[in-house]
């Protein structure tokens, strides 16, 4: 039986759950030449904005988009790429969008992801500014100038404390008693206060540490399955913010439509408030047989144990054929090629060869496929 050594692979490189971390983008070149004109703008501008991608399969990449450009490394490449002078790189903040307690929800995504241990750093930076002055008074007037005069005042209050103080803080679990020893009259609960907080703090962030932060809304169809009651709470929140960080930040929602759907229905849900502030809509198409080409390819060359010696072999264990007739086939029973189908197929077929107890040669050929095609295709989900 064969190994995925003798395919010349580490792994599966069309894994239908890729990992999180994976430092990967196979093709999608305009896709991503428009996310990178969006972040462009967003960069060489100083005011806050929205982009909308809207997507019109399941499947096509939004997600794997999100992490991909949620990682400094592929940030720094895209802003070299640029050739941007950026003193401080953006951070990302990728939240899956909730199906309930939403404001509530996104307000402690965002705590825990940007992390006490930031806001401490950027803290650090303005107090540095003023060794000479040590009187929390100076300290406090700068810090006011980023927040509102409450939410600086118990930061810098906290600040000395324990680090665990300041985190409970932030995350609503502190209790009156804790806040009380701490000096500090009371803690966040309200909206406004999660508005007054979160906002404080990214105009802390991108004032000190960051130029820039990316905010992701992955999922955010869902926001038709919500009560209105939430879709109104999230649609101020997200004004409220954008009113009250006015620079440096960029909103992404990823949006999937329903079969039938437009783009206009979609958004809609969000209200006037939302709609008036996006100033990008990026639509994803499924992809082109050249497109499908290179996405293989490039996945493939991600995986390599070692590199093809020869152009002949930059599609190895497939021979390109096999690759074509794959195509063909997604079309002809009426499959969206998007990158989650055919990472399904394709997976399907390496499993099937690896595991064929009678295969010696690691080559699947067109007519392997031909002759194997039920088989690998009924691990397709949802097939139209």
């Amino acid at each position: 039986m064969l190994a995925w050594e003798d395919f010349n692979l580490k792994g599966d490189p069309f894994a239908t759950v890729p990992s999180k971390g994976g430092f990967v983008w196979a093709d999608r070149e305009v896709f991503r030449r428009q996310l990178k004109e969006a972040f462009r703008r967003s960069l060489l501008s100083t005011p806050s904005r929205i982009i909308a991608c809207i997507w019109g399969g399941w499947g096509a990449g939004k997600t794997h988009a999100m992490n991909y450009f949620s990682q400094p490394e592929a940030i720094k490449q895209l802003i070299d790429e640029m050739e941007l002078k950026v003193q401080t790189l953006p951070i990302s903040i990728p939240i899956i969008f909730p199906m309930g307690d939403v404001v509530n929800t996104v307000y402690l995504e965002m705590v825990e992801q940007i992390g006490v241990d930031r806001i401490i750093q950027a803290l650090n930076k303005i107090e540095s500014k003023f060794e000479s002055i040590r009187t929390k008074e100076v300290f406090l007037e700068e810090v006011s100038r980023y927040m509102d005069s409450r939410v600086a005042e118990a930061f810098v209050t906290l600040k000395g404390k324990k680090r665990l103080t300041l985190d409970r803080y932030l995350s609503m679990t502190a209790t009156s008693t804790e806040l009380r020893d701490a000096g500090i009259a009371r803690g966040i609960s309200t909206s406004t206060d999660k508005v007054r907080t979160i906002s404080g703090i990214l105009n802390l962030i991108t004032g000190t540490i960051a130029s820039r932060v990316f905010l992701w809304f992955d999922d955010l169809e869902r926001v038709g399955e919500i009560p209105g009651r939430d879709i109104f709470q999230f649609s101020y929140f997200i004004r409220d913010l954008l009113d009250n960080v006015p620079n440096n930040l960029l909103i992404i929602f990823n949006f999937t439509l329903y079969p039938g759907e437009k783009i206009e229905d979609r958004i809609a849900y969000l209200g006037p408030a939302i709609l008036s502030r996006i100033s990008d809509i990026i639509t994803v198409q499924p992809m082109s047989k050249e497109d499908f080409i290179v996405y293989v390819r490039d996945l493939l060359s991600q995986f390599r144990l070692k590199p093809s010696e020869e152009e002949l072999d930059e599609f190895f264990p497939f021979e390109k054929a096999a690759l074509e007739f794959i195509f063909s086939e997604l079309k002809r029973r009426l499959i969206s090629i998007e990158p989650r189908r055919v990472n399904q197929v394709l997976s399907s077929a390496l499993d099937k060869a690896i595991n064929d107890v009678k295969r010696t040669d690691p080559v699947i050929t067109q007519t392997y496929i031909e002759g194997n095609l039920e088989d690998i295709f009924s691990k397709i989900a949802f097939q139209k």
